[in-house]
């Protein structure tokens, strides 16, 4: 069966405990859904977006979204990308138990598997070859290293409205007392709200949003320079600086070592 006709299968039908899809996206949105099954994410080229009730994540290629089975999720590709979605049954022999979504490094062993596993028919045989491929795959995610390139959200109000300042223009530069006069509240109360909602403070969610956005644009091929004034830097060394800390890498080895 070809990846092109799986596209239009159900993956909770599939007999196989590892199924997938490779599909060559253009820009599109779709909206929420959830599956019987865990799922994997993984953009090879290309940006992938999804949000769930905790949070949105961007994932460059050097990243994969694990959505635990039930989870209602959006996904959306702004440009083309090719990106490789599998589904794990979760009754599967050693399949996780991740209470949470979240955000895993790929591995080159992992990438590879993902690859080799999304093509797969979804009828293969428990003593095939891609059976025991799956089984190597499973094996994996018991040491999936997560990373966090998540952007949780508040649900306050008045929180969201500083949110939505900042997510519109993450170059934004405004201190924390004109953007919480702005969303009817005192700097104060927005703190407050941050530590309680999100488990951060606003500085270090403000950081993650920079950070994060400037993943997207650097897998989208802008150059540091123009990344470095569109989140906010004055500098591109400073830029730099504030991705080497928060990655322990800079930009360039960064989306080397994700091919």
């Amino acid at each position: 069966m070809s990846s092109k006709c799986q596209y239009h299968l159900n993956p909770d039908l599939a007999k196989a405990p590892v199924v997938g899809r490779s599909d060559f996206s253009e820009p599109e949105f779709v909206p929420y859904h959830k599956h019987e099954r865990h799922q994997l994410s993984f953009a090879i080229a290309g940006v992938l977006h999804l949000t769930t009730t905790e949070g949105k994540w961007v994932l460059p290629p050097s990243r994969a979204m694990w959505i635990r089975a039930g989870t209602e999720h959006a996904t959306e590709v702004k440009r083309p990308a090719q990106i490789r979605t599998l589904y794990i049954d979760a009754n599967a022999y050693r399949a996780p138990t991740h209470e949470q979504c979240m955000v895993v490094e790929v591995t080159p062993l992992l990438r590879e598997l993902i690859l080799s596993c999304a093509e797969f028919p979804w009828n293969y045989q428990p003593d095939s070859v891609q059976s025991r491929l799956a089984h190597v795959l499973v094996d994996q995610f018991q040491n999936m290293t997560q990373a966090s390139v998540d952007i949780p959200l508040p649900v306050d109000p008045r929180a969201v409205r500083v949110v939505n300042l900042l997510r519109e223009d993450p170059a934004n530069r405004e201190s924390l007392h004109i953007l919480a006069r702005k969303s009817g509240a005192s700097a104060r109360t927005i703190e407050r709200i941050f530590a309680q909602e999100v488990k951060m403070t606003f500085s270090e969610w403000r950081l993650r949003l920079r950070m994060t956005t400037a993943l997207e644009l650097l897998a989208y091929g802008e150059n540091v320079t123009n990344v470095a004034i569109k989140v906010g830097y004055e500098s591109s060394s400073s830029f730099v600086a504030a991705f080497r800390t928060r990655y322990a890498t800079t930009p360039a080895r960064f989306f080397r070592n994700s091919g």
